[in-house]
């Protein structure tokens, strides 16, 4: 959405930013997806830039900066009750004893096994696609960060594209699953370590609910 409004001259820099606060929707007695989860939040600044005005290195009010070259996203609403929240909301909103005793505001994960295959295809789809709308491979990049859905999942991603792990980043093991933000709390941390330099090539991908799914090519 930012990166549209950025074309569109609506304004020239935006802050996305995404909050997760994973503990409040999960189901405690579900021992097989409550560990799962972490909360957190990340943000990221993005500015507009004149295609005549892009010359190596972009600067941004004296500091060097990246690019984002493409995003592409996606939806299927076809097996979207296989992840979702009924009731909405949290378990800090007001709700009704039949929303409480049906359990409608916390997370469920239906047909584990079928999502699972689903995502590991989306995931390898849209990290390709992001790759190859720019004329690259995958393995072109330094990085892959994934969204932090598990370490096996992101395993099979891998295996799929035919990356070693070693390109793919991950921060599962640390954090949890942090929902929207996982990607963002990765990419700063790897800025931050310098696991990321100035230059560097770096594919987003991500799955979530809905279904949807996305990927991105940046450089940094």
């Amino acid at each position: 959405m930012a990166e549209q409004y950025l074309k569109a001259g609506t304004f020239s820099t935006a802050l996305v930013a995404s909050v997760e606060i994973m503990s409040r929707t999960l189901d405690w007695t579900d021992r097989e997806t409550c560990i799962l989860w972490g909360d957190g939040s990340g943000a990221a600044v993005l500015h507009a830039f004149d295609p005549a005005e892009k010359k190596e290195p972009l600067k941004y009010r004296g500091r060097e900066v990246g690019e984002i070259l493409s995003i592409h996203i996606h939806t299927d609403g076809a097996n979207g009750e296989n992840l979702l929240l009924p009731g909405g909301g949290s378990k800090t909103t007001p709700i009704t004893y039949e929303s409480v005793d049906k359990k409608l505001h916390t997370l469920r994960m239906i047909r584990a096994n079928e999502s699972v295959r689903v995502a590991v295809k989306r995931f390898a789809e849209a990290a390709e696609e992001a790759a190859t709308y720019n004329g690259l491979r995958v393995c072109d990049a330094k990085w892959v960060i994934p969204h932090q859905a598990n370490a096996r999942m992101l395993q099979q991603v891998a295996k799929r594209l035919d990356l070693p792990m070693e390109k793919v980043y991950l921060t599962i093991e640390k954090y949890g699953n942090i929902s929207s933000a996982t990607i963002p709390i990765a990419l700063d941390e790897a800025v931050r370590n310098r696991s990321i330099e100035r230059g560097d090539l770096v594919i987003l991908t991500a799955f979530g609910g809905g279904l949807t799914w996305g990927g991105s090519l940046i450089r940094w």
